[in-house]
């Protein structure tokens, strides 16, 4: 893992090395193990590395590299091929020899010793801007090509490493880290206003092009774009969208799941570049599941589980699962606590996140990420395995698979597990869809003003997928981003890089091939998969929601909310009606909690950034 930050244009000139700097200054748990930066010349040269300000030639470009060792032979950047390729990213490629020989068969030279960065590089010498399509991975990084005068930007397929920017006219700036591109001079501390009442709305900002800050946008998932030193910013465009693969037909069921574990096995190996990881446990069946193939691929690696525990005023059965998972796979189990006062992160001194924040068990989500940070620079994490393995209904199925076969596999499922197959088909469901507007309106406590200015605010939906449109919505849409940035040391605290197996590209392929019945009814596919590897009671476990005492929680909210400031801060006034706020306190209802707590979270996050 690394943070990066880049810096094209006139603007900053000779004082450019002193404004990487101040970017890098922000950087924290992200960068901890070195910093380094380079600046190139208007005439395409490397500026000797002591440029400072009021030196002779003024830069034109500038990159700026901090490490966060996540991988074994992880090196300080940037990365350099020739005096003409500079790469500043945050970047772990899959597959890696497939990449090499493809290399290798376009012509590149190579010792077969390169790291990710230097795979890039290659990969832009040999097939220019449309490399980025034949990366597989999780990254974001900006490359600068002295020669053309560019800097390549471009963000992974599934949004797993951000990348933020700045076009300020004469000057473009990015970087990995929110923080950093608003410590350029030049980019103004001005609110987004329509994301922040998207915030009082849904918790989330439905916008994933912006940000909270008027002048930093948010590079989309799957978007790559082209700055030109001279020219300015090109139009982006897309190099990745989720897989529509053709059936997969396999004679015997069994070779099914054999290819699943290998593809699997593929999407956990590459992660697994330390000799000690992480990993957070649960009792369902993703994280395990994803546990058992680390254990079975990288035998090598020292594994070590974590698992959360709420009072007992919550329903909670993860624990003693987790535990039983651990013993049976012989791995090191630590249980920490997973409930605390809510809103406690607002009582860290000097704590400032990068956006408002909708979670209040947040501070125990950053104890819980110092505490996997010490075991290990890596946390493997079994989300969204729902999303993977979720049924596309009947009509979607039609598309792939002709109407025997769909009615074959039905009857056998049917009689096999004595109850239906999902369809799409619930009526009741339907109706309800039909009689009921889903989509909460804007917050009485929204000033109208605000509200007006921002125009609407429901999520933009991602687009209709061919076949699996439900998974595809999960997996792209803006709801699930946020939490993949919230994992982030910016947020955490943490110097720990999380990786997401069941993100692999790979592995959506092939699981959207195969047939939905039975492999994506119930996630049966991980129930068949792992049998003899995890305890039968895990693999019989039906989707178990946490279930609690209603007032246990809602008290507990009701008691910080009560505690917070009844006079608002002036940043926050501009957003929400104070009378109706204090109205909406004074009565404090248990339906209104939610909306309490969320401008308590928007006030604090004001009052620190202020």
């Amino acid at each position: 893992m690394s943070a990066f930050a880049a810096v094209v244009g006139r603007r900053d000139g000779e004082a450019l090395p002193r404004t990487l700097r101040a970017m890098a200054a922000t950087w924290g748990a992200e960068a901890p193990h070195g910093l380094a930066q380079r600046c190139f010349g208007a005439d395409a040269a490397v500026l000797p590395l002591e440029l400072s300000e009021g030196a002779p030639r003024a830069a034109a470009a500038g990159l700026a590299h901090g490490l966060l060792v996540a991988r074994d032979g992880a090196t300080l950047g940037p990365h350099a091929l020739g005096d003409r390729l500079w790469l500043a990213g945050d970047i772990r490629l899959d597959a890696q020899g497939a990449l090499t020989q493809a290399l290798r068969d376009a012509g590149a030279a190579l010792r077969g010793d390169e790291c990710d960065d230097q795979l890039v590089l290659q990969a832009y010498a040999a097939w220019g801007d449309a490399c980025v399509a034949r990366l597989i991975g999780d990254f974001s990084f900006a490359l600068w090509d002295g020669e053309r005068r560019t800097l390549l930007c471009a963000r992974d397929g599934a949004g797993v490493r951000p990348l933020y920017f700045a076009d300020l006219g004469d000057a473009f700036v990015c970087s990995n880290v929110l923080a950093a591109v608003r410590a350029h001079p030049g980019v103004s501390a001005s609110l987004h206003e329509p994301a922040i009442v998207s915030f009082l709305q849904w918790g989330f900002n439905v916008d994933a092009a912006r940000t909270t800050f008027a002048d930093v946008r948010r590079l989309p998932a799957a978007r790559q774009f082209l700055v030109s030193a001279s020219r300015g910013v090109h139009q982006e465009c897309t190099h990745w969208t989720y897989p529509d693969p053709p059936p997969l037909h396999y004679a015997d069921d069994r070779q099914y799941v054999e290819r699943f574990r290998e593809v699997l096995g593929e999407a956990v190996r590459d992660r697994l570049r330390v000799s000690r990881v992480a990993i957070q446990l649960s009792g369902g069946l993703d994280s395990p599941s994803i546990a058992a193939t680390a254990r079975r691929v990288a035998p090598g690696v020292a594994l070590e589980a974590f698992t959360f525990r709420l009072p007992p005023e919550i329903a909670y059965d993860e624990p003693r699962l987790a535990a039983e998972v651990a013993h049976r796979l012989g791995v090191a189990y630590h249980e920490a606590d997973g409930w605390g006062e809510p809103l406690a992160y607002s009582d860290e001194p000097g704590l400032v996140l990068p956006e408002p924040i909708d979670e209040p068990e947040f501070a125990v989500t950053r104890d819980g990420a110092a505490q996997m940070a010490a075991c290990s620079p890596v946390l493997l994490n079994g989300e969204d395995g729902d999303a993977l393995l979720s049924p596309p209904g009947l009509l979607r199925m039609l598309r792939m698979w002709s109407v025997s076969q769909v009615a074959r596999r039905a009857a056998r499922y049917t009689w096999a597990h004595r109850r239906f197959p999902h369809t799409g088909l619930w009526v009741r469901r339907r109706l309800r869809d039909l009689l009921h507007d889903p989509l909460p309106g804007v917050p009485s406590v929204v000033r109208a003003d605000a509200a007006r200015r921002s125009g609407d605010q429901h999520p933009i939906a991602a687009a209709n997928h061919r076949t699996h449109p439900e998974a595809h919505a999960d997996l792209a849409g803006g709801a699930w981003l946020p939490v993949l940035e919230r994992s982030r040391p910016a947020w955490t605290g943490a110097s720990q890089e999380t990786a997401w197996p069941l993100l692999d590209a790979r592995l959506i392929a092939f699981v959207w091939s195969i047939p939905p019945i039975p492999w994506c009814q119930r996630k049966e596919m991980l129930r068949v998969a792992f049998r003899g590897e995890l305890p039968d009671e895990v693999l019989r476990r039906p989707k178990t929601p946490v279930r609690g005492d209603a007032a246990f929680v809602s008290d507990a909210l009701r008691r910080r909310v009560r505690r917070m400031p009844v006079r608002l801060t002036a940043a926050t006034g501009q957003f929400i009606d104070a009378d109706a706020f204090l109205d909406m306190l004074s009565v404090c209802r248990t339906d209104d909690l939610p909306m309490l707590v969320r401008v308590a979270q928007l006030d604090w996050w004001l009052r620190r950034w202020t």
